[in-house]
């Protein structure tokens, strides 16, 4: 069990304090630099955030809890409970559900209090909030006192799994990477490690893992364990991801108005918002067209420098309508990618006879987009415009 000097045991008592109060304000609990600060409205939990990985928190939390919901930039505010109020947003406006916003928020908390009982000797002080009508309350997206106790009683729980498998000298906030390769190909299958190669490259830290794989991050790193003994893979401490606010400073100030512009045509905003969060980063503009009928219009005008095309939408056949492009004079040159979950021969056949440029499938990854979208701006560039049915018949 986790010792009563940790400090754990104090912050469950004011944690029960702040509940039967009725409490509104901010708890900071502390060890030396690092601080966690848990945000309360009446005695219920809003928010948790602190330590090191709050975005990388936030992202994961979204991915496992609403892997449909997408964050619209223009939404987020500079307060310091921006997630909160975008939660509470997207409830309101039925974007979310109740139950989806409450588990963002409980899986948050529970990682924040996960990372904070594995420090001993934590101090906290109480900071009262005058302020209750800045902090908008939708009907029980709070974690109400029970839903704090067991989800702090949760995380404690699992450190001392955590502590119990020998893991404490590993923080699931740090990312594997592959040491000695040469040797950890003997021991394993190929397919086993060329996905490790993907997975532990340095980046995701054993919580983003954890995520993408849907384990559990003690399974996870218990896998891991034996070879980080060996020496084959190490851990290693990983920065935060820049805040969705840092991301679009970062995108404005790299695009300009003559980068190449990229067309996603598709209905799910969800694809377009994929494409964009990997194109923006890399220099280019990005043009989402969910409609294309209603908006053909917009995308004759802008002329995209090459176009990401879903074969299959509720009122236009993407075949058909790579076949129209091709027959205008604007769009015949234009490089045109076919986005698809069904990605075979005959597929393949009627893309090249309607004058696809090339196939990618869903769901988007990031070096497979960015090295597609090089090949044929590069192409152009070079006013080269190979044969489309060599292309597609050799893109495998």
């Amino acid at each position: 069990m986790i010792s009563e000097s940790s400090g754990c045991a104090k912050i469950a008592v004011q944690l029960e304090e702040i509940s039967q109060q009725r409490a509104t304000g901010k708890l900071i609990v502390s060890k030396g630099e690092r601080q966690w600060h848990f945000y309360f409205l009446h005695g219920c939990l809003l928010y948790a955030t602190g330590g090191q990985h709050r975005i990388r928190r936030w992202e994961r939390a979204l991915m496992l809890c609403c892997p449909d919901f997408i964050v619209e930039p223009h939404l987020i505010s500079t307060a310091n409970l921006w997630e909160y109020q975008l939660l509470n947003q997207a409830v309101t406006q039925a974007h979310l559900s109740l139950n989806q916003a409450k588990a963002v928020i409980q899986s948050i908390a529970k990682e924040v209090f996960f990372t904070m009982v594995r420090h001993s000797d934590l101090t906290s002080r109480w900071l009262p909030s005058l302020r209750e009508s800045s902090y908008k309350k939708t009907l029980n997206l709070p974690l109400s006192s029970e839903e704090i106790k067991h989800t702090f009683q949760h995380s404690i729980q699992l450190y001392e799994q955590w502590q119990a498998m020998g893991l404490d000298y590993i923080c699931p906030d740090q990312a594997p990477i592959l040491k000695d390769t040469e040797n950890l190909q003997k021991q394993i299958s190929y397919n086993t490690f060329f996905g490790l190669t993907k997975l532990f490259n340095g980046q995701n830290t054993l919580w983003d893992i954890a995520a993408k794989k849907k384990q559990s991050v003690i399974g996870v790193t218990r896998s891991l364990h034996y070879f980080v003994q060996q020496g084959t893979i190490e851990v290693r401490d990983v920065p935060d991801l820049p805040s969705p606010i840092e991301q679009m400073r970062l995108v404005a100030s790299a695009v300009n108005p003559s980068a190449p512009l990229i067309a996603c045509i598709d209905d799910s905003a969800l694809i377009g918002h994929i494409l964009e969060k990997i194109l923006l980063p890399a220099g280019y503009r990005v043009l989402k067209i969910q409609e294309p009928l209603a908006e053909m219009s917009i995308l004759v005008k802008q002329k995209p420098a090459l176009i990401f095309l879903d074969l299959i939408m509720p009122d236009l056949n993407g075949y058909v309508l790579c076949s129209f492009l091709r027959q205008t004079s604007v769009f015949r040159q234009t490089p045109i990618i076919i986005l698809t979950s069904y990605d075979g021969v005959v597929e393949r056949v009627r893309a090249n006879l309607t004058g696809a440029s090339d196939f990618l499938s869903k769901p988007p990854e990031p070096k497979k987009v960015l090295e597609i979208v090089q090949k044929y701006l590069q192409e152009n560039e070079r006013e080269i415009f190979p044969n489309t049915s060599s292309k597609i018949a050799h893109s495998n």
